[in-house]
């Protein structure tokens, strides 16, 4: 206003940070960063919600709990497959037009993707020996881990 430069996007006068577009409101970026120092979800759905980029976020949280958490119900010996399927994930999550429908959307893959390394170690099996040698007892832990996904996906939609 006073130097006669133009912004790429609105900035706050008073804390000179960038100010996001959130439907009718506005909301700046700190406001993400303080809700994820204080450990208010309420505050961080709020933030993503009106963020432009909260499905990518979203998306990117989601590819980095399948990276640490998909290891221990995998099978072993599908590295590859479960490179990909990671980031499968966090592409189904930040590919959603909303926070909500990339929390959901996304959640649902990573409730899946134990199972999807399940039937690829199966396959791959059956393919090098012609026989599959597996036990049922094997999607007890996918189970149990998309149990868990599907119960986080759940709290989130009810706050």
């Amino acid at each position: 206003m006073h130097c006669g430069r133009d912004f790429d996007s609105p900035v706050d006068a008073g804390t000179g940070t960038t100010v996001l577009d959130a439907g009718g409101g506005s909301q700046t970026t700190s406001d993400l960063e303080a809700a994820l120092n204080a450990g208010d979800l309420d505050g961080i759905q709020h933030a993503l919600a009106g963020s432009d980029n909260g499905p990518r976020v979203v998306g990117f949280a989601l590819g980095t709990i399948a990276l640490f958490t998909l290891p221990i119900v995998s099978p072993p010996g599908v590295t590859l497959s479960y490179i990909l399927v990671v980031a499968g994930v966090a592409a189904i999550g930040a590919s959603r037009s909303t926070v909500d429908d990339a929390v959901r959307t996304g959640g649902k893959a990573l409730a899946l993707a134990p199972f999807l390394l399940v039937f690829i170690d199966v396959l791959l099996g059956y393919l090098y020996n012609g026989v599959i040698a597996t036990m049922p007892t094997v999607l007890l832990g996918p189970a149990i881990y998309a149990g868990f996904v599907m119960y986080g996906v759940r709290l989130y939609r009810r706050r």
